[in-house]
């Protein structure tokens, strides 16, 4: 989670925004999206589930209303305004690959290396955690493992999301995307999608016979789940990011060894 600059006043928070802080609320919505089947047709089967996970995870039951509130919100939302119709609520669960797993053979690089190799590329200004979020770094033992928390594919191509939790503020006009920039780098979100962007381009790389990057990757989508809202256009809680196929190539050849 982003730290907070300041302590909202209770008054002011209402539906999603009101729900609790912290990372026992993160795996609590990861645990929704994950296991919600995203073209349902009956709202009471999303609900039966909300109800059934915030039991799970502690919360009390009169947070329902407001995970129901904002579930549709961001099946609806469009996750590219330059592919059309590309929406989660069109996402079939035998299209979608949900917590997918990867590890991959690392080159053996100081962490100084990977930090100044991340600088070189624009990406990070500061040193590179070895752990951001479920991505795990052990470039001394040579191997880099990590979980994303969902591939998906639509039209021929794969495309991954990171679902955020973070709180930016009480209202949608928070998650802006001048805001989102700011958490990206500040979290090392950043790095963090564009390992993710790598490992999928080589594991895509070795199930696809005629693989191409420009054809088969579609994009890397951090959803600010408090954030999304399609009535207020595409440009809130949804930060998007297609690295170029060049610089994909450029920091395979310097971190994997393959």
């Amino acid at each position: 989670e982003a730290d907070l600059a300041w302590v909202p006043r209770p008054e002011t928070l209402s539906g999603i925004f009101e729900f609790p802080m912290g990372a026992r609320a993160g795996t609590f919505l990861h645990d929704v999206m994950e296991h919600l089947d995203f073209t349902y047709k009956d709202p009471s089967a999303a609900r039966s589930l909300i109800d059934s996970k915030l039991k799970e995870h502690g919360f009390e039951a009169r947070w329902a209303d407001a995970v129901s509130e904002m579930i549709p919100k961001v099946l609806a939302a469009s996750l590219d305004p330059a592919i059309p119709g590309l929406r989660l609520k069109k996402i079939e669960r035998d299209r979608r690959f949900d917590e997918w797993e990867f590890h991959f053979p690392l080159k053996r690089v100081s962490p100084d290396r990977l930090g100044v190799l991340f600088q070189d590329q624009g990406l990070s200004q500061r040193p590179i955690p070895e752990t951001i979020g479920p991505l795990h770094f052990a470039p001394v033992k040579g191997f880099m493992k990590g979980y994303v928390d969902l591939v998906f594919e639509w039209e021929g191509r794969f495309h991954l999301i990171d679902w955020k939790s973070n709180f930016l503020g009480p209202a949608v006009q928070f998650y802006s995307q001048e805001a989102l920039r700011g958490v990206m780098q500040k979290e090392a979100y950043n790095v963090q999608s564009i390992i993710y962007t790598l490992a999928l381009d080589q594991y895509l790389r070795s199930r696809i016979p005629d693989y191409g990057y420009e054809t088969h990757f579609g994009g890397a989508y951090y959803m600010f789940l408090r954030g999304v809202d399609p009535e207020l256009g595409p440009d809130f809680g949804i930060y998007r990011m297609r690295p170029s196929a060049r610089r994909i190539e450029a920091l395979r050849e310097a971190l994997l060894d393959v």
